[in-house]
């Protein structure tokens, strides 16, 4: 997003009348802790446009929810009654630390009234429940546009018809369960059956089968598929009797298996391309799919120009309705050419000049899965990017992308030395988690690489005992791989290597360990892409080169549509931001992690700001420095800030690269990120230092306190944040650092690794106050300095300078 826009957005959705700076005056009870409203069930889970409906939101502390916020002006709603739920407490298991017992907010059930206007977007919505402790998390709603029915059986058991088109609507309740639609369908007639349920945070996995009046399945979907959600589109032979059946792929089941079926004979895209056009020129794109009025292009008005990610929809308008469905297409700023077969091999390989954008699909023949080949010209050192858009834009392809020397041989690009060797334990890792226990971690350190299986990873984190995870470097909840490897699941015993980074081709004497030899080479490309590709490649000389995409799987099709690009390294980063509705307490403070995902390079400073904060409501100055990945924004409301006032809000990135100003939103394309002000802190937490000293090697030893409010009188776990690399907690043993029941102070020791660099930084303590919607409180800013020179009369172990009482 360019800064230009930002003021025109805020003030857009302020006007639009989606979220207002609103207030709820009344009395708040502080007789107990503050523990933030959550929805966990909405039924039910969608509306037909033009109606009201009355839904049930079953959550905890929903108790004084007086509005609905929406992400669009088309929908309102008012609570109509909120009643707490009986609930049976179990008691602690004996022998385990009632201190120990997170608290729950009560168990309430809301009927909220939500109206969709005539003039709504069809398909999903999200909104919060405000209350006087905030803002719930989002959940999600479904609009449509067609009446809505559901699965229904006569006395003795048959499946009752169905007229379509209709939004069909269900559970499947029990494993292994299939829901029946019975319905008449007509010679030629093109249907289409689009299950909405993962988006609506179901779990169900959707299988649909079609059969007709004997029996014989005509069409499956979601058997293999990607994603959790099924399509089927299908044109009928014969007028006669069809059935609908949707189940679990898994033979699953279960209250949280719900679904909605848009099904008939209903406008709806399957493809789009190519999949980008160019920023500032209209352009026409091809469309198919079914029911499309003989629709097969569509025109595309793009905005002028692109920073970052950009994408526009492409929805196609005919006499029947719009289509179910929009297909996103990329804008950027550079023409783009189309793949021209035959580029099957490196000696068919298309010629290109960089940069380049190139349109194709992994389309294939009969005899053998398509693969694409496109040769290039280099100079030796040149830093290039390639990048694949498919799987963002709808695309089923999965890609993998590589670089070949001019022959089409793999070109080496490091080798990857193991010097010792653990495994993982406890249980299986997934693709995503950065959390791994391991059976030993004697003779690592942080910023150390491992090999796990075939991914290169850094240690971010070491704890100070065995029996807790190490933590890999990654951003937003998945971890980041280094030279083009890509993440995989790790079963239990997985081999993990402290490994050494060298040149392709470094020698050493044998160790007994294996010998990783990278190419470049990238499956996933990490967050933001997905199982999209991405990979830098420095030029080891001057040449052509080749680069190669094909589908992982191999498999192919005419809807496997790409836009892969290939340009000189620039330059940038996305951000993204630990929450998205804060609630600042009167008095009070709350920290927000804001995470940078550096890309080609790039480590400069990040300027960070925050825009649309509730009025008293404030932030000093923010920045993530050179070299790391993150840091901690805190929010401060003064004690006379609005109770209840609530304000759209957005978390802001600024760096200089290379002359070039560039902006970025974090958590960008997130709907409802607010801001709002929440009564008292139950917890006020200080250290008795406003600032540390620290040389390499070195340790120091701080006491922080905490003042308990509001009745609170639980344990407070605390954490140090915002600690430059180099810089860590120690001693912390199994509970980490925390103040028990009954007290009121605790200390923590900092410790500075010999590798530490100097840098003087705002680190902060911050509390926890837990309970199924844990708050968090962060003290005033404690001022590390790490120095590169002995400090002067300190102590053996650091020093430090005493607040002020």
């Amino acid at each position: 997003m360019r800064s230009g826009k930002l003021g025109i957005l805020l003030g857009m959705i302020l006007s639009a009348g989606v979220l207002s700076a609103q207030t709820i005056p009344q009395s708040v009870d502080t007789g107990k802790p503050l523990i933030p409203p959550t929805v966990a069930k909405v039924w039910p889970v969608g509306i037909e446009r033009g109606k009201t409906a009355t839904f049930t939101i079953d959550g905890r502390s929903l108790e004084g929810a007086r509005a609905v916020l929406f992400d669009t002006p088309g929908l309102s709603g008012k609570v109509l009654s909120v009643t707490e739920q009986k609930e049976v407490i179990k008691a602690p298991r004996a022998g385990l630390d009632t201190a120990a017992a997170v608290p729950l907010g009560n168990k309430t059930e809301a009927q909220i009234e939500i109206t969709a206007g005539q003039d709504v977007e069809p398909g999903l919505h999200w909104f919060r429940v405000q209350t006087q402790l905030g803002t719930s998390n989002m959940a999600a709603l479904d609009v449509g546009t067609l009446p809505e029915l559901t699965a229904e059986k006569s006395p003795d058991g048959i499946p009752q018809e169905v007229k379509l088109p209709a939004t069909l609507v269900g559970t499947i309740a029990m494993p292994g369960a299939v829901d029946t639609y019975p319905f008449e369908g007509k010679a030629g007639e093109e249907v289409v059956f689009q299950v909405m349920a993962s988006e609506l945070g179901s779990g169900l996995r959707s299988l649909l089968v079609l059969r007709d009046a004997q029996g014989k399945v005509l069409a499956k979907a979601g058997e293999y598929d990607r994603a959790a959600d099924a399509v089927l589109t299908y044109k009928f032979p014969a007028d006669g009797k069809y059935t609908l059946t949707l189940s679990d792929r898994e033979e699953g089941g279960g209250m949280d298996h719900y679904y909605r079926i848009n099904a008939g004979p209903l406008p709806y895209l399957t493809g789009v391309f190519p999949l980008g056009i160019r920023a500032g020129q209209p352009a026409e794109v091809s469309v198919t799919g079914v029911n499309l009025g003989g629709a097969k292009e569509v025109k595309v008005d793009p905005p002028k120009w692109a920073d970052g990610w950009k994408t526009v929809p492409v929805q196609v308008k005919t006499a029947a309705g719009a289509t179910l469905n929009k297909i996103k297409v990329q804008v950027d700023n550079e023409p783009a050419i189309l793949e021209k077969e035959p580029d099957d091999s490196p000696a068919e390989a298309q010629r290109i000049a960089v940069p380049a954008t190139i349109d194709g699909r992994i389309a294939g023949g009969a005899k053998q899965a398509d693969e694409d080949y496109f040769r290039f010209t280099a100079r030796k050192g040149e830093h290039l990017t390639i990048a694949v858009a498919a799987a963002r834009l709808g695309s089923p392809l999965d890609s993998l992308i590589e670089i070949l020397d001019a022959e089409g041989h793999p070109i080496p690009r490091a080798t990857v030395r193991c010097l010792s060797q653990t495994s993982t334990t406890l249980t299986d890792r997934d693709s995503e988690t950065e959390y791994f226990r391991l059976l030993s971690q004697t003779g690592l350190h942080e910023n150390d690489y491992l090999m796990i299986g075939d991914e290169l990873v850094r240690l971010s984190y070491i704890p100070d005992q065995p029996d807790a995870d190490v933590v890999l470097k990654g951003i937003d909840g998945q971890r980041l791989t280094l030279l083009g490897t890509s993440p995989s699941v790790h079963p239990i015993d997985t081999p993990v290597y402290k490994a050494e980074i060298l040149p392709p081709d470094a020698q050493f004497p044998p160790n007994g360990l294996p010998v990783f030899h990278l190419t470049y080479r990238n499956d996933d490309g990490g967050p933001g892409y997905g199982p999209d590709s991405r990979l830098g490649f420095t030029v080891p000389k001057d040449g052509d080169y080749i680069l190669h995409i094909r589908d992982v799987r191999g498999m192919q099709g005419a809807d496997f549509a790409y836009r892969l690009t290939i340009h000189e390294e620039e330059a940038d980063f996305m951000l993204t931001a630990s929450s998205d509705n804060p609630g600042v307490p009167q008095g009070g403070s709350t920290p927000i992690t804001v995470a940078a995902d550096r890309l080609a390079g790039y480590q400069g400073p990040i300027e960070i700001e925050v825009k649309g904060l509730p009025s008293g409501v404030t932030l000093g100055p923010a920045r993530i420095p050179a070299g790391q990945d993150s840091t901690v924004v805190v929010l401060r409301a003064s004690s006379t800030a609005t109770l209840g006032a609530t304000t759209p809000m957005q978390i802001l990135g600024h760096a200089k690269v290379n002359g070039r100003e560039i902006l970025r939103v974090a958590n960008e394309g997130k709907p409802l990120q607010i801001a709002s002000v929440v009564p008292p802190p139950d917890l006020v937490v200080a250290a008795d230092s406003r600032e540390v000293t620290l040389a390499p090697g070195k340790e120091v030893t701080v006491r922080l306190h905490v003042q308990r409010r509001n009745d609170f009188k639980g344990r407070v776990p605390c954490n140090i944040v915002n600690l430059p690399p180099g810089v860590r907690v120690v001693n912390v043993g199994l509970n980490g650092v925390l103040v028990h029941q009954g007290q009121d102070t605790q200390s923590f020791t900092l410790k500075a690794e010999d590798w530490a660099q100097a840098i003087v930084q705002p680190i902060y303590v911050v509390g926890t106050v837990e309970s199924d919607s844990s708050t968090v409180h962060a003290s005033a800013p404690l001022l590390l300095k790490v120095t590169r020179e002995q400090v002067a009369n300190a102590a053996e172990h650091g020093s430090t300078t005493k607040a002020n009482p």
